[in-house]
């Protein structure tokens, strides 16, 4: 009998700046075998990519969105989330530049992280484990191990 693998856990991320979705591709390069990293950059696509999405696929464990993005920004992005019932629940992160205390109390009133970017990136590690902190707690427990072995 053959042992199948768990299904990787869908990570999807939308940001316009294409520096910026490298910096977290590499970031969560090193769980590439526990997460499906799937990005975008508009807020646009990845709400499309959310309605492709049946009831009986997994939802994504986390969605990351960058405040600044032309058309459908984050906080518009995040809104429609919020309306949808299969991903009302999500873990969403606003990923932004900013660190005015406005845009971290919409996070706040939307249910949402409020993470700032970072100026370099050696910082991107301690970012990424801000992020995952927004996960389930299976979900960080899943990258804790992973970090173990």
């Amino acid at each position: 009998m053959t042992k199948s693998l768990p299904p990787k856990s869908l990570v999807l991320y939308a940001d316009d700046d294409a520096d910026d979705r490298e910096l977290i591709r590499d970031a969560f390069e090193e769980y590439a075998s526990i997460v499906e990293l799937r990005m975008f950059d508009r807020g646009t696509d990845l709400l499309h990519f959310l309605h492709q999405i049946t009831p009986l696929q997994p939802a994504p464990c986390l969605i990351i969105l960058d405040i600044n993005m032309p058309g459908l920004d984050g906080k518009q992005t995040l809104r429609r989330i919020r309306s949808m019932d299969n991903f009302a629940e999500v873990p969403v992160v606003l990923f932004t530049t900013s660190t005015l205390p406005t845009e971290a109390a919409f996070a706040q009133t939307h249910n949402a992280g409020f993470v700032t970017k970072p100026l370099h990136g050696n910082q991107i590690r301690f970012i990424l484990h801000q992020l995952i902190d927004n996960c389930t707690d299976e979900i960080k427990e899943k990258f804790r191990r992973h970090r173990e072995n």
